[in-house]
């Protein structure tokens, strides 16, 4: 339980990094004072497509970077990893190729983009008279209760995306 918990708290860490990053400074400071002129208008928001896009290109795309470039990393981590002693790897116990790292997140953040769209498609929930969470987000939130299960319930404390992908990522005892 330890180890989940330390799992745990370093994605946490590393989730909090990038809402800063990406939320205060990308969204607030930088894209909140050129909408306008790029055209992205209240109107242009109302469609589910558009919607699901700006969040693709604007903060998921941002995040998957940050993951893929720091577990493929010398450090073999992200910064919530490295700050709770943690590593990624590979089964022979070298850091991980950006290639690998890439399906190791895709794998992970799945979830998050199946709930994204089941939140913005057909029309973006925020703009529904009466909103409802869909089956497609209920499925996005199955699937990632389901990953995290996964790392408890594995005898080698490994994440089904882990296993998928041939990586672990292990305690540094240094």
């Amino acid at each position: 339980m330890k180890y989940f918990l330390k799992r745990t708290l370093a994605y946490f860490i590393d989730c909090s990094i990038a809402f800063s990053a990406i939320m205060l400074i990308l969204q607030w400071a930088i894209l909140s004072n050129i909408r306008g002129a790029l055209g992205l208008t209240d109107a242009w928001f109302r469609d589910g497509v558009n919607v699901e896009l700006y969040v693709l290109t604007t903060i998921s795309l941002p995040v998957w970077i940050y993951f893929i470039y720091f577990d493929s990393k010398k450090s073999k981590g992200t910064f919530g990893k490295r700050i709770m002693k943690l590593a990624v790897q590979d089964a022979q116990q070298q850091r991980i190729s950006v290639g690998k790292s890439l399906a190791r997140v895709a794998l992970k953040l799945a979830p998050w983009e199946i709930i994204h769209l089941g939140l913005m498609l057909p029309t973006p929930i925020h703009y529904q008279e009466e909103p409802e969470i869909g089956v497609v987000t209920i499925l996005g939130i199955v699937l990632f209760v389901g990953l995290a299960l996964s790392i408890l319930l594995n005898a080698n404390q490994q994440s089904l995306y882990d296993r998928l992908t041939g990586t672990q990522v292990i305690e540094v005892t240094q």
